[in-house]
């Protein structure tokens, strides 16, 4: 990680803390750079397209301890993060099978990977779901290299995802969620997201959720850079609009990201 991206996390993180009520627990940093480690390895050269969701989900320190096997990990892509943390850039979350023991609830976002597909889909009739679901590809190593192929043409292509929160904030329990949500999301996009994406100038950004836009609107509409909103993939619709919703990203991305 560059020192400049580690020394806006860590003030970003200080600021999160100290803002928020004692009582609620979030990420710890070394999960929260970890995160960030992920993030910057799937980083493009040239950034046409953000993704820009609202965040990964919180990872507590005894899931953070569990590794990936590198052995396994090494055959598919060398020199990858090992930490398990619960973000979609990290192989091993919703791939039990990747790692070294079993981390409970390890469902994954398996939504995202179907987002990721879309995106470098060469046409909006077939997206390529069938590679990257596990009751399509059911063997863990084939499953593994589709979805690492995935990621490198989002890199080629200069896709990138980034979240408004630093930490995970999804969380059960937490009493006054959306007014906490709103002032972390603040936090990070004044301290750290606003300089990412003010150097990167991407062409596009899709914002992921209209929690989200109802948050940034007015932030990003400051950017002056073109940016589209789609609703969450596990929002309500039946399944012609949820499809609709990733053709969406498919023709964004084969317009700006090319």
């Amino acid at each position: 990680m560059k020192e400049k991206i580690e020394r806006n996390i860590e003030r970003t993180y200080g600021l999160i803390r100290k803002s928020i009520p004692h009582r609620i627990q979030v990420d710890s940093l070394e999960v929260v750079k970890q995160v960030e480690e992920y993030r910057q390895f799937w980083k493009p050269d040239e950034i046409n397209v953000i993704l820009l969701a609202e965040s990964h989900v919180s990872t507590d320190e005894q899931d953070y301890k569990i590794k990936c096997r590198k052995a396994l990990i090494s055959k598919i892509i060398p020199n990858y993060p090992l930490h398990f943390v619960r973000f979609v850039y990290c192989l091993g979350y919703g791939e039990n099978g990747l790692l070294e023991r079993k981390v409970r609830n390890n469902i994954g976002t398996w939504q995202f990977w179907k987002i990721f597909s879309s995106c470098v889909a060469e046409n909006e009739h077939n997206l390529g779901f069938q590679k990257v679901l596990k009751t399509k590809t059911p063997s863990l190593l084939q499953r593994l290299e589709n979805k690492v192929n995935i990621l490198k043409k989002m890199k080629e292509k200069g896709i990138w995802l980034l979240d408004a929160s630093i930490v995970g904030l999804y969380r059960s329990g937490i009493k006054n969620y959306k007014k906490i949500v709103k002032k972390i999301i603040e936090i990070c996009w004044k301290n750290h997201l606003l300089d990412i994406i003010n150097e990167q100038q991407p062409k596009h950004i899709i914002v992921i959720g209209k929690a989200v836009e109802n948050i940034l609107g007015s932030e990003l509409r400051k950017t002056k850079i073109p940016f589209t909103t789609v609703p969450q993939p596990q929002a309500r619709g039946n399944s012609q609009e949820q499809l609709e919703r990733y053709k969406k990203y498919q023709r964004i991305c084969a317009r700006y990201a090319q």
